[in-house]
């Protein structure tokens, strides 16, 4: 009689996580992935991971908003309300909870201790077969943005130089052309 193995979060987990403190700045986060070459860093002040800080966060939380990283710390601009898994739950489970809250990275706890971080990458090493699950989620997650921009943004006529534009923003109540809205937003 053939015996079925399941593969675990822990058979694919990386147990080696990288962790900061929630006061670090944006800049020392940023040095750290730098440095040890990881995509993200798990926040933590005790053994319970309280947020997630990713190069994504940076880019869309800071560095667009034009903000100073080494006055802003990681806590201010992490992820709160992780999204966990355990290590011996099968790592089926992961992927379809990944793709289901559109996550790439998954802390593994337990015992309310972190023990390991799975990422999209690790499924995608340890269980090939596993892969079409989070690419169908990435298909979605693409399609799902391309239809909001496109329900933000129609043509006519801006509401602020009377120029007809193919492609107009709702601010404040007025449609406007994308050069309004900056000449607005830089007053």
């Amino acid at each position: 009689m053939e015996m079925e193995t399941k593969v675990t979060v822990h058979d694919a987990m990386t147990s080696n996580v990288i962790t900061a403190d929630p006061g670090i700045s944006v800049a020392e986060a940023a040095s750290i992935m730098t440095e040890k070459k990881v995509g993200s860093i798990i926040v933590k002040s005790n053994s319970e991971p309280e947020g997630l800080i990713t190069e994504s966060d940076i880019i869309r939380k800071v560095v667009s908003k034009d903000l100073t990283a080494s006055k802003v710390t990681i806590g201010e601009v992490m992820s709160r309300n992780l999204i966990s898994i355990e290590p011996e739950r099968e790592l089926s489970d992961a992927a379809r909870l990944m793709a289901k809250n559109s996550i790439r990275r998954l802390p593994v706890v337990k015992d309310g201790a972190l023990v390991g971080i799975l990422t999209s990458s690790d499924v995608m090493m340890v269980a090939p077969e596993l892969t079409e699950i989070l690419v169908e989620n990435a298909r979605i997650e693409e399609n799902r943005a391309l239809t909001l921009e496109n329900e933000r943004s129609v043509p006519g006529v801006c509401e602020v130089c009377g120029n007809y534009e193919e492609y107009l923003e709702e601010y404040d109540g007025r449609y406007i052309c994308e050069e309004c809205k900056e000449d607005l937003e830089g007053e």
